[in-house]
């Protein structure tokens, strides 16, 4: 073989094997995502294939409806949803309705890309803040009717602005009001931890009457459950933490989508707002690649539970299904072990017979639990709604809850 032909063909390997390495490296949580993510910006940026590469690998049930739509539309060669204009935003907050003479005064979401890792986690910041990831005819009602905020769980922010509503203005020229990722996830200021006093179902309930229409089954969800779907199949589920996002391994309470890299979630939070906005736009990769960066830091800011020991009943009892070294996440859990509702697993269109093993970070902030959170608290969870719980009594129980509630 021709000497120099050889040496090309070494170095091709080489950079290969250099390659297949840098997809398998093993994330250290927050820290170990966000330096994969800073490695991997101009490949989710600029590379389509390898978008639809990841896309590809993280529906691993892609014969579900869902997983099939996502399929046909994203990151083809020719045609599809990135052919969509991309959009920033232009946003104010919602302190109350918004009268006739009032001056709408929105500002800038910057989708210019940042320069370094503390740029992209503030610009990340803000979007999770900020950027209406949902519009709903509801959520207008809503902002127009403030005698119900108290009633449905809506939270306000120190300056008296509802917490993760917004004004914009959308692609027509009109002003609308949209939610954040802060409206689910960001109770009480706090970027990840879940609002589970927040009841969209009686909002929706409520928005239904006062339109003469029947309310539905949205009055029986009761708070801390959303089904943000649109699949016209009533399958709520609990609003989950995002905390310990960087080592969860599969998204959505039925696991429908596998986290095969951080990538994964920065495609959820895009293909999410182009279903949610019917199709007519995308966001600047800008503002989705920042979000997950940030989410994913929530991690290494979380410090609850950090340096304590593991008790032996939680190693015995609970490990095998939330790993302490995977942020106390796993894998899948059949649906036919829970004592809980199995809507979400069962869905025809998101369903896979399971759930996933959720990370337990935040735990200790109270509850309700499980997907359905059909238990108000720890001790519920364990007697009643988890397949292991009521096997432990004791000083072992008294343990495990004392360690779930600094977690």
């Amino acid at each position: 073989m021709n000497h120099q032909l050889l040496i090309v063909l070494l170095l091709f390997a080489l950079l290969q094997v250099a390659c297949d390495e840098d997809e398998a490296v093993e994330l250290d949580g927050g820290a170990g995502a966000l330096s994969w993510m800073e490695a991997n910006t101009r490949r989710y940026l600029d590379d389509r294939s390898w978008r639809r590469d990841v896309l590809e690998q993280s529906l691993w049930r892609p014969e579900l409806p869902y997983a099939a739509k996502l399929l046909d539309n994203y990151g083809l060669e020719r045609g599809g949803w990135d052919l969509l204009p991309a959009r920033s935003f232009e946003v104010a907050p919602v302190y109350g309705p918004l009268a006739p003479e009032e001056e709408f005064s929105p500002t800038l979401i910057d989708p210019t890309e940042p320069a370094d890792r503390r740029g992209w986690l503030e610009l990340g910041r803000e979007v999770f803040w900020r950027l209406p990831m949902r519009r709903d005819a509801y959520l207008e009602w809503l902002v127009e009717n403030p005698q119900v905020w108290d009633e449905v769980g809506l939270e306000r922010g120190r300056d008296g602005a509802l917490r993760g509503f917004v004004r914009y203005v959308d692609t027509r020229g009109a002003v609308r009001v949209g939610i954040s990722c802060a409206a689910c996830h960001g109770h009480d200021g706090e970027a990840g931890r879940a609002i589970s006093g927040l009841d969209l179902g009686k909002a929706r309930a409520l928005y239904r009457r006062s339109r003469g229409i029947e309310p539905g089954p949205f009055e029986l969800w009761g708070p801390g459950v959303v089904d943000v779907t649109d699949d016209g199949i009533t399958d709520p589920v609990a609003i989950p933490n995002l905390l310990g996002l960087s080592k969860q391994r599969y998204y959505n309470a039925s696991a429908s989508i596998e986290a095969v890299n951080p990538a994964t979630a920065a495609l959820r939070f895009e293909t999410q707002y182009i279903l949610n906005y019917g199709y007519e736009v995308r966001p600047e990769r800008t503002l989705t690649w920042a979000l997950a960066m940030y989410v994913m830091s929530l991690d290494e800011l979380d410090e609850r539970g950090r340096g304590e020991p593991v008790p032996d009943v939680f190693i015995q009892q609970c490990a095998s299904c939330h790993d302490p070294e995977a942020s106390f996440s796993g894998g899948l859990v059949s649906a036919e072990m829970m004592s809980s509702a199995q809507l979400a697993a069962s869905s025809p269109t998101r369903g896979t017979g399971n759930y996933r093993a959720p990370s337990l970070r935040g735990v200790g902030l109270g509850g309700p639990f499980l997907h359905d959170s059909s238990a108000s608290t720890l001790e519920e969870l364990l007697d009643s709604g988890h397949p292991f719980g009521a096997s432990i009594s004791g000083q072992e129980r008294d343990a495990l809850l004392a360690y779930l509630r600094q977690l």
